[in-house]
């Protein structure tokens, strides 16, 4: 048993400072009301922490998905490509009489806000969820890689799951040469035109910031303007067979990269195919043939789609993490990352006892928070991330003070607040300790029975995002909140076994005690 000295906040003035991050003088446990609390006390607890390195994460069930190169001064350089099924936006189309491309466009919108700057006349954008401000090599290719909604091996009972390791037997299945490839390819929040044509007027419409690359004519006038009326366009079950998936890779270049989230539900993300076909037409009672223009698209959202993942850990926090046995009794660092990278697994009462005696004593608890301490030697200068998440790993479910917390907003950075604050940073922007709050979580331990689950802490890029994805290859943990896999970033904690006694992972308890 890890048991710290008992800390007594005996004084009223310093029991209240201690709930300056309370929404209320009082709190309801087990169906108590506890008011008036002059008599709050703290203990401190210490936990089992070790890390754990994720290899192999399903992506195909995300509504976002990463695209680029970056590069963290702690874990190193990770990729993460996407490969994709394509839609018929209309089956069975007809393109007219001797239709001819004039230009094939993929488009896939930025996450973006308008500036104060921004006007009417000339819109301006600031880029979201881009991390990183260099470059990546960017290539589009065709594969004959089959995209299975249903899983044959379930006898097509349950969809099938696609997993971030996958990209090797992508590439084996790749079709001929690329059909884009830029070595300097970086995101630009510049707008871009469209035309449309209504009552016979051309207007001008201004978008606003998109991934936007040209891929080659005569590839798409085979492969689909040459092919109308053909039972390849019939359905899309029959096109997706014939055109099986395409696969937008990223790779590193000599700059310090960067990656950019994509919305992969929205409408907008396709394949443009921009045309000419005749028309006949009478003029001055002669018949006269003109070209048409026209378009067609390719949909990407509503297809299958999934992220793979490339690069390693340097092999100092490989070993760091190898040589933390989930069996020993914790660890000096704990190493937490986002996308196919590394979490914590935690163990709140590794002496069963200890718990015991919190339930034989019907603790009253006001407050229970988890503190993680940054060790920002380890960090080096890498992006810290703003907050962590905490969750039931035995379960896989969001804890109770998540699905509580008053505090909800669409705006993630603003959202779910009491159960999980923002990084707690010093006078010089570093981060010092990040506070997780499982007072409802600890109740019900007490006070419900409830099993002692262990908990998984991991980065998460949108916390509102509450589904969660299946992990392959680790005995231990069959799920991530699926939100993870939304940022590559990561820091170093203190562990439970750290040096310093003051930045040792703890769980610290405020409680009234009426004995």
């Amino acid at each position: 048993m890890k048991l710290n000295k008992l800390i007594q906040f005996a004084a009223v003035l310093v029991a209240l400072s201690a709930f300056t991050a309370c929404d209320e003088d009082y709190s309801k446990i087990g169906g108590e009301i506890i008011n008036n609390p002059t008599d709050v006390k703290m203990n401190e607890y210490e936990v089992d922490a070790y890390s754990q390195k994720i290899n192999s994460v399903q992506t195909n069930n995300l509504a976002n998905l990463v695209l680029g190169t970056y590069k963290d001064p702690v874990y190193g350089e990770s990729t993460a490509s996407i490969v994709t099924q394509l839609s018929l936006s209309r089956v069975d189309p007809e393109f007219g009489t001797n239709p001819q491309l004039d230009s094939v466009v993929l488009t896939l919108p930025y996450y973006s806000t308008e500036t104060a700057e921004s006007t009417t006349d000339d819109p301006r954008y600031k880029l979201d969820s881009i991390f990183g401000g260099g470059s990546f090599k960017l290539s589009v290719y065709e594969t004959s890689y089959f995209l299975n909604d249903l899983d044959p091996e379930t006898d097509f009972e349950q969809r099938q799951k696609y997993f971030s390791d996958q990209q090797p037997v992508v590439e084996q299945h790749i079709v001929g040469d690329p059909l884009f490839v830029d070595p300097n390819f970086k995101p630009s929040a510049v707008t871009y035109d469209t035309y449309e044509v209504k009552n016979g007027e051309t207007d001008t419409v201004t978008n606003a910031p998109a991934l936007r690359i040209k891929l080659p004519i005569a590839f798409f006038q085979n492969k689909i303007l040459n092919k109308e009326g053909s039972s390849e366009l019939m359905n899309n079950g029959n096109f997706r067979n014939y055109f099986r998936s395409l696969f937008i890779k990223a790779e590193p270049n000599e700059t310090d990269g960067s990656q950019i989230l994509f919305n992969f539900s929205g409408s907008d993300l396709k394949i443009s195919l921009y045309y000419t076909h005749e028309v006949e037409e009478e003029v001055d009672g002669n018949t006269t043939t003109v070209n048409k223009q026209a378009s067609y698209d390719l949909m990407i959202s509503g297809g299958i789609h999934f992220n793979t993942y490339s690069g390693e850990f340097p092999d100092s926090v490989l070993q760091a993490i190898n040589e933390q046995d989930q069996n020993s009794n914790g660890s000096e660092k704990l190493y937490v990352k986002g996308e196919e990278g590394s979490m914590v697994v935690i163990d709140l009462f590794p002496d069963e006892s200890v718990l015991q005696d919190l339930i034989d004593n019907k603790m009253l608890v006001n407050e229970a928070n988890l503190i993680f301490y940054v060790d920002q030697e380890a960090v080096a200068n890498s992006e810290e991330p703003e907050r962590l998440l905490l969750y039931n790993l035995d379960n896989n479910t969001l804890l109770a003070d998540y699905d509580n917390d008053p505090v909800t907003n669409s705006v993630s950075r603003k959202s779910k607040l009491t159960f999980a604050p923002l990084l707690e940073r010093g006078e010089d922007d570093k981060g010092i300790f990040y506070k997780i709050r499982i007072t409802q979580h600890l109740s019900n331990l007490i006070n419900e029975n409830i099993e002692n689950v262990r908990l998984g802490l991991v980065v998460p890029g949108n916390i509102n995002v509450t589904n969660f994805s299946a992990v392959r290859g680790i005995e231990n943990v069959q799920k991530i909140p699926s939100t993870s896999l939304f940022t590559p970033l990561g820091t170093v904690l203190y562990g439970d076994e750290a040096a310093d006694p003051e930045k040792r992972l703890k769980l610290r308890i405020y409680y009234t005690d009426y004995n």
